[in-house]
């Protein structure tokens, strides 16, 4: 029985080392959730645009990862190779990824754009209510939890 004891101290002390120095953290989080999740509620129709934007910005960060990964991929073959045959696949190489990611970045912004559209505002109010009520959860039950 001792030792569940101890163990049940051991753990309460090690998630608070971890947590307890999150507090500011999390009482920022919290402000940031509630107010935006009523803004979201207040207004829908910026909410979408709102969250185009932002999922714009996750698929633009990762197709420029990849446009990366290909580049250093084409750098690593051209230099294998020697002469003028190495400079011309590489040149028309980064001109075709160039090209290939402003295309790329340009049929994502209109994909999200449209997918975003057709959302439905009631599945916007829900999620704003959810958001508001972690941001809330956060705020009040921030001395509880970590303190």
């Amino acid at each position: 029985m001792r030792i569940f004891l101890y163990l049940k101290s051991l753990i309460f002390k090690l998630i608070n080392k971890v947590f307890g120095r999150t507090a500011v953290f999390i009482i920022i989080l919290g402000w940031f959730l509630l107010i935006s999740g009523i803004w979201m509620f207040l207004q829908p129709e910026r909410a979408k645009r709102s969250l185009a934007g932002r999922g714009f910005g996750f698929a633009k960060g990762c197709l420029l990862i990849l446009a990366l990964f290909l580049g250093m991929l084409l750098l690593s073959i051209s230099s294998r190779m020697s002469g003028i045959v190495s400079l011309a696949i590489l040149i028309a190489g980064v001109l075709l990824l160039v090209r290939a990611y402003i295309l790329l970045r340009r049929k994502t912004s209109q994909k999200i754009s449209a997918w975003v559209e057709k959302m439905p505002v009631k599945f916007l109010k829900i999620y704003a209510i959810i958001q508001a009520v972690i941001g809330t959860a956060m705020l009040l039950l921030h001395k509880r939890i970590w303190h």
